[in-house]
């Protein structure tokens, strides 16, 4: 859906071949088990405490009548074959956690992505491009065009309350400040819009908004599109790309286009987008500073800019409901609207499907393939825990029948085992993916610092009730055969053995 650098001239397009991606792959796969790994070991003192815990409690009810002091002499000795051999227990919960936390992970991604390319009954964003281009390139009077349709051809009930509120349209213009040698360090990339649009709530998406740079930055920012609508030159550049380009507000630079050749851009950064946002590593400009740009090159040459009638790259608006957005692509759609260049209108939701389609079949990998595949796994780790453990006590077993308990106690017994530390692995886990990045974000929204990856992964909220449920599963399932073959125990092929 959005454009790279090398489509507008911005350096050659990043050639990345299958097994850079690979090595990126392993990479950042050996990250996130390292992370998991470490906060394994970190809760590691809180799962054994609240073991403990759990045990002084059930200590207290085991001198009560029958059948409480019975059940509660049967619990103990679930903690008692859990502090037996405190390393296996460990390792297991570890490789729980650890697999737990992929999973959430996995989740939270899968789920981000569906919300994302599910269509709304509500408000529609929709995007209107080229129908056949990539980049999109349109007439720079498609956007009053399209404008007077929604005004003229759509009922009053289908057009937005505020059609200039409710309406946006991006120019995308690559510039560099050294056109002789151009690097990442010097080049730049901009969106050329209406300063309005940002505090109409249009550039949402992008991360520009209160709810996501939160109430101190967002009220800077609307401070900052105050000082763009003064000047057409002014000119809103991220923090991230500031550093990399060595700049910072206040200083006045020049820019060469590099799309838009033989143009010069006088600018004065009046301010940043803050660091780790979606806009941290992009500029933007006002659309009527470039078209002036446009109308300088003709006075100045007699000729138009080869690029002055295709400028217009997106248009967006905001529709109020999926109705009216279906209304109004079917007019778009015609070849009396829009012709040359032909035009489509998508929803926001449809457009990132798109961009995502090369990568869908990495989605259903994930989540057919191997999301199942780590459940078996945590289920293939309780269990070979589990039938070791059994294996260790199995003349405790025969003992235990000889003593009077039944085979439904023993089998439930380990079953406990299991379970306990399925739960506790589970929900240490996923309350550590959800719970840690909010508290990250919190303590460094205090601080005035920014970290990119905690301030937009998000996961939702129902891995904090789906990571206990998650262990309980994997540790019955887990657990069933080896618990099943211990309440089988025969007593005198036990004795037998021993003697």
């Amino acid at each position: 859906m959005f454009p790279s650098a090398g489509q507008f001239g911005q350096g050659p397009p990043v050639d990345t071949s299958l097994m850079e991606l690979a090595l990126y792959g392993t990479a950042i796969l050996f990250g996130v088990i390292l992370v998991n790994l470490i906060l394994a070991l970190i809760t590691l003192p809180l799962f054994f405490g609240a073991m403990y815990l759990i045990e002084l409690g059930i200590r207290g009810f085991q001198n009560m009548p029958d059948p409480i002091g019975k059940y509660s002499k049967l619990a103990g000795l679930v903690f008692r074959s859990l502090r037996r051999n405190l390393l296996r227990t460990a390792l297991t919960y570890v490789a729980l956690f650890v697999l737990t936390g992929m999973l959430t992970m996995l989740y939270g991604i899968i789920d981000t992505i569906g919300k994302m390319t599910t269509d709304q009954e509500n408000s529609q964003l929709v995007i209107m491009t080229e129908k056949f281009g990539i980049p999109s390139m349109m007439k720079p009077g498609y956007a009053n065009n399209l404008k007077s349709i929604i005004r003229d051809k759509l009922p009053k009930e289908m057009q937005p309350d505020d059609i200039d509120k409710n309406f946006m349209t991006w120019s995308f213009v690559g510039a560099t400040l050294d056109p002789s040698k151009m690097t990442q360090e010097n080049s730049m990339f901009l969106f050329a819009l209406d300063p309005d649009a940002v505090t109409n709530g249009m550039m949402k998406e992008q991360g520009l908004n209160e709810e996501d740079l939160g109430e101190e930055n967002w009220n800077a920012m609307k401070a900052v599109i105050e000082l763009v609508k003064q000047d057409k030159r002014n000119i809103i550049v991220g923090a991230d790309r500031l550093e990399r380009i060595g700049k910072k507000v206040g200083d006045k630079i020049k820019l060469f286009g590099t799309n838009y050749k033989d143009i010069e851009f006088e600018c004065e950064i009046v301010g940043a987008f803050p660091s780790g946002s979606r806009m941290a590593m992009n500029a933007a400009m006002r659309f009527d500073y470039l078209t002036a740009k446009l109308d300088d090159y003709r006075a100045r040459t007699g000729k138009d800019h080869p690029v002055a009638d295709r400028c217009l790259n997106l248009v967006w608006v905001r529709m109020p409901s999926k109705a009216a957005y279906q209304q109004l692509a079917a007019i778009v759609a015609e070849p009396s609207s829009f012709s040359n260049p032909a035009t489509k209108m998508e929803t926001f939701s449809a457009a990132i499907g798109s961009f995502l389609e090369p990568f869908k079949d990495i989605f259903w990998g994930l989540k057919y393939i191997i999301m199942p595949a780590i459940v078996v796994i945590m289920c293939l780790v309780i269990g070979i825990t589990i039938t070791i453990g059994v294996r260790e006590r199995w003349s405790e077993m025969a003992v235990m029948k000889v003593l009077g308990f039944q085979p439904w106690q023993i089998m439930s017994m380990i079953v406990s085992e299991a379970m306990l530390i399925g739960t506790f692995g589970g929900l240490l886990s996923t309350w550590s993916v959800y719970f840690l990045p909010m508290g990250i974000r919190s303590l460094t929204k205090a601080i005035g610092v920014k970290i990119s990856f905690f301030d937009t992964f998000h996961s939702p909220i129902e891995i904090v009730i789906y990571g206990p449920i998650l262990g309980i599963a994997v540790g019955l399932i887990g657990a069933l055969l080896p618990a099943w073959n211990a309440r089988k125990v025969k007593v005198s092929e036990v004795f037998a053995k021993v003697a």
